[in-house]
């Protein structure tokens, strides 16, 4: 599996349905490549174990953005988790606040309240690219109303152009997510803590 460029600094390797594997984010920056999720499958493997001198970050612990970890070795200090991911793998530093990274590029690594997956992490690219992981996407019960709200108001003040989600390669404009989002939001109903779009 070879990978797709976004920029001159990041490349990715795209989502896979079988096994489903997340997709897998490498952003060059001058000491060091940083990998953003590590997939499930063996190519993603291949190509993340292949990559020196790295520092990764994992979006969220489930499955198909982090399974791969069981096989990487990687020392805590240069694996960043959010708190459950800590919790599911035992690996990795966790990271609470805002994180930057200046090296070449600017990485700012952002905890994430979202409806889809506890201790969530995201990524911003030279104030430019925001890497959300899955954290656009609802659970199986659906947006929770706060979260949704919680995840809207960081969206709004967080500085970033393009949006890139997880298993959907389209780049997305900041304008596009804050108005589907907050569609989805004046769904909500009186009393009820989750938003159901089917």
């Amino acid at each position: 599996m070879s990978k797709k460029t976004i920029t001159d600094n990041i490349t990715f390797i795209p989502a896979s349905d079988n096994p489903l594997s997340a997709d897998v984010y490498f952003i060059n920056g001058k000491e060091r490549t940083y990998v953003i999720d590590v997939g499930s499958n063996d190519e993603a493997l291949s190509l993340v174990e292949e990559t020196d001198n790295k520092t990764v970050i994992i979006t969220h612990f489930h499955e198909d953005h982090a399974s791969n970890l069981k096989r990487i070795e990687i020392d805590d200090e240069d694996l960043l988790v959010g708190d459950y991911t800590k919790k599911v793998y035992d690996k990795g530093r966790v990271i609470k606040e805002p994180f930057e990274i200046k090296d070449g590029v600017d990485l700012k690594v952002f905890p994430i309240a979202n409806s889809h997956a506890k201790g969530s992490l995201c990524i911003t690219v030279n104030d430019e690219y925001l890497l959300l992981g899955d954290s656009y996407y609802c659970s199986a019960k659906g947006y929770n109303v706060s979260l949704l709200q919680e995840e809207i108001e960081f969206l709004r003040n967080l500085v970033f152009t393009k949006a890139i989600f997880s298993h959907d390669e389209k780049i997305h404009t900041k304008e596009e997510i804050l108005s589907e989002l907050e569609e989805c939001y004046s769904k909500r109903e009186a009393g009820n803590p989750y938003i159901k779009l089917w």
